[in-house]
């Protein structure tokens, strides 16, 4: 494809391939965004499963989900991402829709492996048509954008949300899941406003599953997994910490939330800005786990102070934290792309995706035994993790480019 879109200085993206991606995404986060707020709600209140049913239920469906991105990443190579983006996308709403007629815990089990599966393929194709559609620093400034659009169709999407809890009833819920669907089936056919993307030509003279043999990529893989832990801080400990460990009102949790996305949706696509290479990708890295340092150390020692000093330094580690995450999602934009090989992008994308999927299942547990069950010194050590794994982002990048060039020639 010869045409590069362009993010643009305004709300909406430069006429091109963006413009029905970026539409296409928000419609599918608002549906997201319904679900984040009511499925557990409709699967113990309406449904009847317990807790801890649901939260196995979702940890194993996680489990069988890491198997599928390589080989749907491998399949949109061989085949095009667009096409089977969207049929993917079609039997992610479909599936969903089974949830509705789940009544028993084995049900619910079969119905959350088979959509999580279909839905962590579906990403790593997402990915592999990203690619496809950019090139260089306009692909991290897509990323970046897409990432606004997501936070606002999500936050949008809990909002609607927010009506079914009010009514609490079952059918209020299964409402939302209609909805969700009819917005994911809307979603995938405005991909099909962007022009085919031509499957890449197959290479007969070395493995199959090259991503798998990049011991370079796998590594720059393994370190962003490690630092994007703190993701899970304002869903897993943050709540917990605020109310048991700090003298700060309640309604704190919601103002560092808000800050959160806030600052994600308006300068996502700014912080972006000026990587443009695997090696401003790394140092971005690598402020951004000295800022995930600062931001630890501030949210320990809320602990220590009145509700006014908590809340003060509460605020500071939540805008030192995302201003960290800004720089790491930007640089991790663009090593899962500019570090793999350009022949098998949906191969890649498929190993970036799984790799996040580990970070998503291990950040739980990491923030129960660190901070939530440390107190001050887990803050600390979690930080410290951050910082290290930044620092080594520098050598591991130059390292695996150099294999890559090397591999290139």
């Amino acid at each position: 494809m010869s045409a590069q879109p362009s993010v643009g200085r305004g709300l909406l993206p430069a006429p091109g391939p963006l413009r029905p991606l970026a539409l296409a995404t928000l419609l599918s986060r608002i549906g997201n965004g319904l679900l984040m707020t009511i499925s557990v709600l409709y699967f113990t209140r309406i449904v009847g499963l317990s807790i801890a049913q649901v939260g196995l239920g979702l940890t194993v469906a996680g489990l069988f989900g890491l198997i599928s991105a390589v080989p749907l990443g491998h399949l949109a190579d061989r085949r095009g991402p667009r096409g089977l983006f969207v049929v993917l996308s079609l039997l992610v709403c479909s599936v969903s829709l089974v949830y509705l007629v789940v009544q028993t815990f084995w049900q619910f089990l079969v119905v959350s492996i088979v959509l999580t599966m279909l839905d962590r393929g579906a990403g790593a194709v997402r990915s592999a048509l990203i690619a496809a559609v950019t090139q260089g620093a306009d692909r991290v400034a897509a990323r970046a954008y897409l990432r606004a659009v997501t936070n606002i169709g999500i936050m949008a999407g809990a909002g609607i949300g927010a009506f079914a809890l009010h009514f609490d009833t079952g059918t209020a819920y299964r409402l939302m899941f209609v909805l969700d669907a009819a917005l994911s089936i809307m979603a995938a056919f405005v991909v099909l406003a962007i022009p085919r993307v031509a499957p890449v030509p197959r290479h007969d003279d070395g493995p199959v599953w090259i991503a798998l043999r990049d011991r370079g990529y796998l590594a720059v893989a393994a370190l962003n997994a490690g630092m994007s832990i703190h993701y899970a801080i304002f869903d897993v400990a943050l709540p917990l910490w605020v109310v048991d460990h700090t003298d700060a009102p309640r309604w704190t949790v919601a103002l560092l939330l808000i800050i959160n996305t806030a600052v994600v949706s308006l300068f996502q696509v700014r912080s972006s800005r000026g990587i443009a290479d695997p090696a401003t990708a790394a140092r971005a890295s690598r402020t951004a786990g000295l800022l995930l340092l600062a931001s630890m150390v501030l949210l320990a020692g809320a602990s220590w102070g009145n509700a006014a000093i908590a809340v003060a330094l509460l605020a500071a580690g939540a805008l030192v934290q995302v201003m960290g995450e800004l720089l790491q999602s930007s640089g991790s934009f663009l090593l899962g792309f500019d570090l793999a090989a350009d022949h098998a992008q949906g191969q890649y994308q498929g190993v970036w995706n799984t790799s996040m999927s580990i970070s998503t299942m291990i950040a739980p547990t990491v923030l129960a035994l660190l901070p939530l069950g440390l107190g001050v010194p887990g803050w600390i050590i979690l930080g410290v993790w951050f910082a290290l794994i930044g620092v080594l982002f520098v050598p591991v990048v130059r390292w695996a480019a150099a294999r890559q060039l090397v591999g290139s020639r």
